[in-house]
């Protein structure tokens, strides 16, 4: 792991236009660009590397700020419900992508962005498509539901699953 460059932009954005392609992340292909990938409001991006190349990416965003949506606010809400802490104090882990050749790497681009959000002393937490794969992986990983808000994601309205770091509940 270490933090992104901008010479890393072009590798990183084939890698996000061949997730769009294969999994349809991002959901609209209109985003498969550097300032969404790499937002100047955000707290942390990382590039995880394996012999020498980079191999995925992680952001953390705030959850809150100038220029959030209705449906952004109502998930940083809810999170901070959930979570018992301000949404100032909330991290969004974003913009989470592989280039699928090297196993382990999204989980370490995640534990990666959990370990970073708790040294700036925020709690990590993450919005995803409700049909999308990355459902599961997150929920493998310790995450849990907390609920959805509706998101509007260009002409894409989507009810997204928002999500916590911890144990499921019995």
């Amino acid at each position: 792991m270490r933090p992104r460059a901008g010479a890393d932009l072009p590798g990183l954005l084939a890698i996000l236009q061949r997730s769009h392609e294969l999994h349809a992340y991002p959901v609209r292909a209109s985003v498969v660009r550097a300032d969404w990938l790499a937002l100047p409001t955000e707290l942390m991006g990382a590039v995880a590397e394996h012999e020498g190349r980079v191999v995925g990416h992680v952001a953390l965003h705030p959850a809150d700020g100038p220029g959030h949506d209705a449906g952004e606010q109502l998930a940083a809400q809810r999170w901070a419900a959930a979570t018992g802490v301000p949404v100032s104090q909330l991290a969004v882990v974003s913009r989470l992508v592989t280039e699928g050749s090297v196993r382990g790497a999204g989980s370490a681009l995640l534990a990666h962005a959990v370990r970073v959000a708790g040294d700036l002393g925020r709690v990590p937490v993450l919005l995803v498509e409700p049909e999308a794969d990355a459902r599961g992986f997150y929920r493998r990983r310790g995450w849990r539901e907390i609920g959805t808000a509706r998101q509007q994601w260009g002409e894409h309205t989507v009810d997204a699953v928002l999500m916590v770091v911890g144990e499921q509940a019995d």
